[in-house]
């Protein structure tokens, strides 16, 4: 292969492979430790409530968190675009656009809060 077409082909599969599957893996641990705390607090004899339901399941959906995977697409996102463009030209760094317009919608998101008011 030639080497001026890897840098960006890699790039291309990093953005749509591996940054998507380590999000879902996250999420999945996430889960995994309410599950835990869940099983930990019935073995102590304790109820199980919506309450607390609500509250260990609310830790994702902050604009925080939005906000911060914003960030990491747009880091991800903008140096492949670069890299595409500065390679390739602006025609094929559409694609190399597409994490870092992921980012900048997640930013955004998080910044105004425009994903739905779940706390009220």
């Amino acid at each position: 292969m030639d080497e001026n077409i890897l840098i960006p082909v890699l790039g291309i599969i990093f953005s749509l492979g591996v940054l998507p599957l380590s999000i879902l893996y996250f999420i999945n641990r996430g889960q995994d430790k309410k599950l835990e705390t869940i099983i930990k607090v019935v073995e102590l004899g304790g109820a199980v409530d919506p309450q607390m339901l609500k509250m260990l399941g609310d830790s994702h959906k902050d604009y925080k968190s939005d906000y911060k995977a914003g960030l990491i697409w747009l880091a991800i996102g903008l140096p492949v675009f670069a890299g595409i463009w500065l390679e390739s030209g602006a025609s094929e760094a559409i694609f190399g656009s597409i994490p870092a317009l992921i980012g900048a919608a997640y930013v955004i998101s998080g910044k105004y809060r425009l994903r739905g008011e779940d706390d009220k």
